[in-house]
């Protein structure tokens, strides 16, 4: 699901600064190739996903990961996350999201 521009300034700087880690792009782009589409979501969906919604809560000097933060803005952030790949592999966005979906029909 693509989501909008609702997104708070401040967790959208947070999301393209931690999703644009060369290191991590490399890492995606290293399991992208060996067709371990899996990982890859797992790191955009979960792992940097989180991290990233914890420390936009901790600076905003809530609980670690709070809660009402992830749910109203877990869906933005991972899109961040799908569109800094795409830019960083050169796939079009329709080719990831059919990669993925072959995950969940299986």
């Amino acid at each position: 699901m693509r989501v909008g521009n609702l997104m708070d300034e401040r967790l959208r700087e947070l999301a393209e600064k931690g999703y644009r880690q060369q290191e991590f792009l490399q890492t995606l782009f290293e399991l992208a190739v060996e067709n371990q589409w899996f990982y890859v979501r797992h790191m955009v969906q979960h792992d940097m996903a989180k991290a990233i919604i914890a420390d936009y809560s901790m600076e905003k000097g809530l609980d670690y990961l709070n809660t009402t933060v992830y749910y109203d803005n877990w869906e933005a952030v991972i899109e961040v996350g799908w569109c800094a790949f795409c830019k960083h592999t050169g796939l079009p966005r329709e080719r990831v999201d059919r990669y993925l979906q072959e995950l969940t029909d299986r």
